[in-house]
């Protein structure tokens, strides 16, 4: 029984890692708009409270240590913002295609080491995912950067701000977890839409 049952395990892994590329080449336009997005707030977000910290001075160690988390996050910021900026319009301009074949009309082989067309795209699409790989880890270090820059700028005006601001945050992300649970359960709602739809 183990003899059937392992090819079929294998094919099954193999349309599971093919449904996960196709997914990722679909959705990797989405995620480059988003985390410039994600990435461009932030910067300007740090900047305008950093020039207001600026003008406050080092008058306690709640600002000081607010304008030292936002002046790290900053780097972060830019460092996120150019990656995918560049990564998308290397990609958009097909550079490398572009570089082969100006060398191609010149007549330069090189030896055979100008790639072809397959083996450029297999490299457009390796550096795509390595910077959506990257970019989570650059941004979940900006987004604490920020978020602690901003609980400490909080924590100067007074405490029982920065701690209702906390709370604040931690009930907006239950809100956010009911949510996504809710929409995952088949319930009345769904069988009222299931209604609507015949009625329809």
């Amino acid at each position: 029984m183990t003899g059937p049952a392992q090819p079929e395990q294998e094919n099954q892994n193999r349309l599971l890692w093919s449904g996960f590329d196709k997914f990722f080449d679909r959705v990797t336009p989405w995620l480059f708009d988003v985390g410039l997005w994600i990435f461009g707030s932030l910067m300007a977000f740090n900047l305008l409270i950093l020039a207001s910290l600026f003008t406050i001075g080092p008058v306690d160690r709640a600002v000081t240590a607010a304008t030292a988390a936002f002046a790290l996050a900053l780097p972060l910021d830019v460092t996120g913002l150019l990656l995918l900026r560049l990564v998308r319009e290397l990609t958009d301009v097909k550079f490398e295609d572009e570089l082969a074949n100006a060398f191609q009309q010149v007549g330069y082989t090189g030896g055979g080491q100008v790639p072809a067309a397959p083996a450029l795209e297999a490299m457009r699409r390796r550096r795509a995912k390595l910077v959506l790989w990257t970019f989570p880890i650059v941004l979940a270090l900006s987004v604490l950067l920020t978020l602690t820059g901003l609980l400490a700028t909080l924590w100067h005006m007074a405490w029982w701000i920065m701690l209702a601001f906390a709370c604040m945050i931690i009930l907006s992300l239950l809100i956010i977890v009911l949510v996504v649970a809710g929409s995952r359960r088949e319930g009345s709602s769904d069988r009222g839409l299931k209604q609507f739809d015949g009625i329809a």
